[in-house]
């Protein structure tokens, strides 16, 4: 709490002599007339009321400082403000009533009436409620604003995480690609490019339409992920398949284009050719994951805004599940896991509730 105005050296520094001339004046006022006051003002005394206010702000905020360090993230604010009232105030009094007491033994000669020491200590202490209450004011209001300020944060990141979706949706790359290998089929097989064209406009449609959603099923992403593999299979000669050994589809679920992604990320980044092709394997493990399995061969060149992408879909994924998105590299085989989410059920919740 280093930005609360109690820890300031100017405030330090400037408040108790302002403290000191204030209280002191009332304490004047308190036992004499306005006149009487003048005539009687002792530098002094007037000294002394100052270092008493050094010494009942200094003690507070050491108390302060020690609640500060020693806090824990279960104690309540209005714990926390009861403790610190309690041990700042009994401190703070008690010192000055100490001080005060050895200043007129010692200095003055004589024991301090018990009316005067009342008067100090009723005066410093509720000096210290006014210090202890622009503390609180000033924490609650830094605890307000940096509430603001992470959720003004958390909005950034959102609208930041949504731009890059878009960019990672649009795939500049897959689409000139896509683009310049319907020109080469073109001139030989009309009908295999209308196949290519239908196959381009699903995987872009499905990212437009699915763009505001959160989760989609996996039965969804699989039907897409096929459009992909067959429009990437064009300029890998056929070398690229999917197989699948998951049954109730439609009871799990993905962050839209993660499939996408995952499969677009590997082939950009693996060696192709028929006597090296590559074969994905989807199946589930256990009730936490499901794998991407496959086969092994890095290209020397990795190509980064793949790389990027799929670093993207890894971050997302923390926000729908406590367990990872993880990545095993084991021998020639590569294990990409996506943890599993389950959205409950109408049902299901109101039994809950």
């Amino acid at each position: 709490m280093t930005h609360i105005f109690v820890h300031s050296i100017i405030f330090r520094i400037c408040s108790a002599p302002l403290f000191g001339v204030l209280i002191y004046l009332l304490i004047l006022l308190i036992n004499n007339t306005l006149s009487a006051a003048e005539e009687i003002f002792n530098n002094q005394e007037l000294y002394v009321c100052i270092l008493l206010s050094y010494i009942s702000f200094e003690s507070m905020r050491g108390v302060i400082r020690l609640l500060e360090y020693k806090s824990t993230p279960g104690v309540s604010f209005q714990k926390r403000l009861f403790i610190q009232l309690i041990l700042s105030l009994g401190l703070s009094v008690s010192l000055v009533g100490f001080v005060i007491a050895a200043y007129f033994h010692f200095i003055i000669g004589f024991s301090i009436a018990v009316r005067e020491l009342y008067v100090f200590l009723l005066i410093f202490g509720t000096t210290g409620l006014l210090y202890n209450l622009l503390y609180f004011s000033h924490y609650y209001l830094l605890r307000e604003n940096r509430q603001r300020l992470e959720e003004e944060q958390k909005i950034r990141e959102k609208v930041e995480a949504d731009f890059s979706s878009f960019k990672n949706e649009i795939n500049p790359d897959l689409l000139y690609e896509s683009l310049e290998n319907l020109i080469l089929t073109l001139h030989y097989n009309a009908e295999e490019a209308e196949e290519q064209i239908d196959y381009l406009a699903s995987i872009y449609r499905y990212g437009l339409v699915n763009r505001q959603k959160e989760l989609v099923s996996l039965e969804e992403e699989l039907q897409i992920a096929n459009n992909l593999i067959a429009l990437l299979n064009v300029p890998h000669q056929g070398s690229i398949g999917l197989y699948t050994e998951i049954k109730n589809l439609n009871e799990i679920y993905l962050i839209p284009g993660s499939l996408l992604v995952t499969i677009d990320t590997v082939v950009r980044n693996t060696l192709l050719s028929k006597r090296s092709p590559l074969q994905f394997h989807l199946y589930s493990e256990d009730d936490d994951y499901i794998v991407l399995q496959h086969n092994m061969n890095d290209r020397l060149l990795q190509h980064q805004e793949s790389l990027q992408a799929f670093s993207r879909l890894q971050r997302s994924y923390t926000f729908y599940s406590e367990k990872s998105f993880v990545q095993v590299k084991a021998g020639l085989e590569n294990y990409i896991k996506f943890p599993l989410v389950y959205i409950a059920k109408e049902k299901e919740i109101t039994e809950t509730t």
